[in-house]
């Protein structure tokens, strides 16, 4: 039963017994109702009749609502209160609370159902206090209406949870039949005694027997001699041993005659009340056996053409793992058995067949082989006719023959490689010693041009196969020529044959070293422009060592181009040709130097040239021009000052950003002549608004100044100047330095500012942050603003670490007591950040762009506020 159906007959009674009682009370008593009795009456009678019909005829959603409910208990709760209230009810009405307590609330959700009880019980408290009645006739009932409503949740949700419970258990049968019908494994079930209490169809399918035929003719199976004894004891181990488990293979005769194969996994499940029994999960097996005697077969027949074949055979998995191999390999390696080597790998090999003496280590050495292997699995591509000397210096005379194949499984996806190695020793060292005369310099015995043009083709190919860098140093001695002709050709080669030995010696092994020709030396190296460089000043080191040869001691340098792989190299001799002209452009610099070639920078190098010219022209034909952005109080968002920016619109080049022409500018030294024009234009603009707008304040300009500005020799004296001929406030003018060059000489820079502070300006700190300042020269700079970088701005609200670096920036700034402003302001969350961590001003495009000197004019006449939500 649920709560629904217990509520309908408790419902119906407790209606007809309280009008019962009315009844009773009204004959025995000889009472008369007034009309509001009587209409509390009626709705009884009305609620009554809604029991019945709820119990008998409809069930219907509505009867049983929970809103109908609760307004069920409201007039059943008022009409006793009222009857109570009327002295119709000579007793006390707290039975019939505790009734209502006890029905209502299992159809009621859980907190709605207390709420209604703890009502009830405070109605009947109040009543009880309105009618007179002592503390020891209410209390009890107060009591029992908590407990008795209590307890009815607890009922209903007892009832639920069995139902669902019930419901779930007659689900979980139906599937389990279900199972055991469709399934082809047999299921068996027996008691103590291996009689079968349950087995499922699948069990005719197997043995021909059905479960009425083994139950009513008492059919026992059959066994196979050779497996009767073991699986008899089995099952007796499983029997008299609780909870264990067994598994078993073995033959049982077909209802037919036949002998079926099953594999039999069987479980104690005595202790199990449910079952009480052993259970067996049998799986015929005999197909599989079949194939396991053909595949026994066939593998037999494929070991005897393994161990029979003079190479070296081996299967790996795609996690590199041996699995297959011949005698010949297994005895090459040390291993007497194919089952001692399975599952290792060629690490363990390697380290297994290593020793000190080896050339590579046992590591490299695995490395290689695996990438090796790698390579083929993941492009599917065989690698085939691979020629190379023994890794060991044991066989490292010995050359190998190698070829690998992918292995596919049945859905072609690769599951592993199948390598075959043999030994080619004679056929090789023929063959090495006629191309080696051919392929090296008779002097240096290094390899030669030909040589260097066969290998670059193939270590293109393979860089570009690997994905890898491949770069090339073309060395070229200098000044050679005059050796020659000084001490003779004879001493030139004792200085060619040393200096060849002193390259190879300064390189890895892994790097190849050619005489190009003449006194030229080329390097091909798997490395990056960085590594190349290093090796390079390596190579110029050991080259420029003195050179003694009979008494005769000379010091020779050289010059050296670096060109790395491209996609646009096609043929050996683009890379040669890339090298070479690095190599004279070394040359050109003043040799016994290091140059990269690129393009890029070659083609960018004469534009700066270009554009080196054009600058120095700029000023005189006013090119140049200036342009104002506003820093921003992030307490009121008015203008506190403006930052002065450059412009250079170039009737060549058109405008050009100042992030490219001012490194030009530093480059010729014009960047003192332009910065001078830029403060002088910043002086004279501020003065001119001082004068026509008393009111504007300490309204500042700032003016960038490069450190060769800075160290120039005349700069304080011009800066002086600037300000007396001008006539601005000198603290509205500030002076912006870079971290990095305030950085370069500190001493220097501590000295030449404390002169300009003198002078009354304001020194700025910019891109603060981005540089490696000393806080022990930082807190010697006087320095009054300290400008953080707009690269930590930009990281506000995205980036945890930006905020740090800025709050850790706040914090020096409070305590070497500078003012602060953030650049590259671009947000309202950028101004929510920056405000909340206390940083004075900003400047950025969410207030405005750099402006003309007209329209930063109007923002101090007008005395402009940005908003800054």
């Amino acid at each position: 039963m649920a709560g629904s159906d217990i509520f309908r007959t408790a419902s119906l009674l407790l209606y007809a017994t309280l009008l019962f009682h009315i009844m009773l009370l009204v004959y025995a008593k000889h009472l008369s109702l007034t009309h509001v009795g009587m209409g509390t009456v009626v709705l009884l009678l009305v609620l009554l009749t809604i029991s019945f019909i709820r119990y008998f005829w409809l069930r219907t959603v509505i009867l049983l609502s929970e809103k109908f409910l609760l307004a069920e208990i409201l007039i059943a709760t008022c009409s006793i209160v009222v009857l109570a209230a009327q002295n119709t009810i000579p007793t006390l009405p707290m039975p019939w609370l505790i009734a209502i307590a006890g029905v209502f609330p299992l159809m009621l959700r859980h907190r709605i159902a207390m709420l209604c009880i703890a009502a009830l019980a405070l109605i009947g408290y109040r009543l009880n206090v309105y009618l007179g009645a002592t503390a020891s006739d209410w209390l009890p009932d107060l009591f029992a209406t908590i407990c008795i409503g209590w307890l009815s949740l607890l009922l209903a949700k007892t009832l639920n949870i069995n139902r669902i419970a019930l419901s779930q258990a007659r689900t979980n049968e139906r599937r389990f039949n279900a199972i055991a019908r469709v399934t082809r494994h047999i299921f068996i079930i027996t008691d103590a005694d291996y009689q079968i209490k349950f087995a499922n169809p699948a069990l005719q399918e197997v043995i021909g027997y059905s479960y009425e035929e083994i139950l009513h003719n008492a059919i026992k199976p059959i066994l196979h001699p050779d497996d009767e004894e073991e699986h008899k004891e089995k099952l007796r181990h499983l029997r008299n041993t609780p909870h264990s488990t067994i598994f078993s293979r073995h033959r049982t005769r077909h209802k037919d005659g036949h002998w079926v194969w099953l594999e039999t996994r069987g479980y104690n499940m005595l202790h199990d009340s449910a079952i009480n029994g052993l259970v067996f999960s049998i799986e015929d097996i005999t197909l599989r056996k079949d194939v396991e005697l053909k595949l026994q077969e066939e593998t037999a027949m494929l070991r005897a053409v393994l161990d029979l074949n003079p190479s070296m055979i081996y299967v790996k998995d795609s996690e590199g793992r041996f699995t297959i191999s011949n005698q010949v390999f297994q005895r090459r390696f040390g291993y007497s058995s194919e089952d001692e080597l399975r599952g290792k790998t060629v690490y363990d090999i390697c380290l297994k067949m290593a020793n000190e003496n080896d050339k590579f280590s046992a590591r490299e050495i695995a490395d290689e082989i695996q990438q090796q292997d790698q390579q083929v699995m993941q492009t599917g591509i065989p690698l085939q006719d691979v020629e190379a000397p023994g890794f060991w210096h044991s066989d490292m005379h010995l050359w190998f023959h190698t070829s690998k194949y992918p292995l596919r499984d049945a859905r072609n996806n690769i599951i592993g490689i199948l390598g075959v190695t043999r030994d080619i020793t004679k056929r090789k060292m023929t063959e090495l010693q006629i191309e080696y005369q051919a392929m090296h310099d008779m002097l240096t015995d290094l390899p030669n041009r030909r040589y260097l043009v066969n290998t670059l083709a193939t270590a293109m190919e393979t860089s570009r196969q690997q994905q890898s860098s491949l770069t090339m140093l073309f060395c070229d001695l200098d000044f050679f020529k005059s050796v020659n002709d000084t001490h003779g050709h004879d001493f030139g080669d004792q200085c060619l044959l040393e200096i060849s030995k002193r390259i190879v010696a300064v390189l890895p092994e892994s790097d190849f070293v050619a005489r190009f020709g003449g006194n030229e030396f080329v390097i091909l190296t798997n490395s990056s422009l960085a590594e190349s460089s290093i090796k390079a000043k390596a190579i110029a080191r050991a080259v420029s060592e003195r050179l003694v040869f009979e008494n005769v001691a000379v010091k020779i340098q050289v010059s050296i181009g670096i060109a790395q792989l491209s996609p646009d190299h096609q043929v050996p001799a683009d890379l040669i040709r890339e090298a070479d002209a690095a190599m004279y452009q070394a040359k050109e610099r003043g040799r016994n130097r290091t140059e990269i070639y690129d393009a890029a920078l070659q083609s960018k190098s004469t534009k700066h040239a270009r554009m080196d010219v054009a600058l120095r022209f700029a000023l005189e034909r006013n090119e140049l021009s200036v342009a104002y952005q506003p820093k921003v109080s992030l307490v009121d968002g008015s203008v506190r000052g403006f930052e002065l920016l450059l412009r250079w619109n170039s009737p060549e080049y058109g405008m050009i950003s100042p992030n490219e022409f001012i490194p030009i500018a530093e480059t010729s030294g014009m960047v003192v002549p332009i910065g001078m024009w830029a403060m002088e234009q910043a002086c004279r603009q501020l003065a001119a608004w001082q004068a026509s707008y008393p009111a504007m304040g300490d309204i500042t300009v700032a003016v960038n100044v490069s450190m060769r500005q800075l160290l120039h020799t005349s700069f304080f004296t011009q800066v002086r100047e600037i300000l007396d001929s001008s006539g601005v406030v000198p603290h509205t003018i500030e002076l912006e330095l870079t971290e990095t060059s305030a950085m370069a000489n500190p001493l220097q820079t501590i000295e030449n500012l404390a002169l300009l502070k003198n002078l009354g300006l304001r020194l700025a700190l910019d891109d603060f942050g981005t540089g490696y300042s000393s806080l022990a020269y930082l807190q010697k700079l006087p320095i009054d603003i300290l400008k953080i970088d707009k690269t930590f701005v930009h990281g506000l609200g995205t980036k945890q670490s930006d905020r740090e670096i800025i709050r850790l920036m706040m914090a020096l700034a409070q305590t070497l007591n500078l003012q602060t402003v953030a650049e590259g302001v671009e947000t309202i969350m950028h101004i929510n950040e920056l405000q909340e961590m206390g940083c004075d001003l900003g400047q950025g495009f969410i207030f405005s762009p750099p402006l003309s000197a007209e329209e930063a004019e109007t923002l101090i006449c007008s005395s402009h506020q940005f908003p800054l939500v």
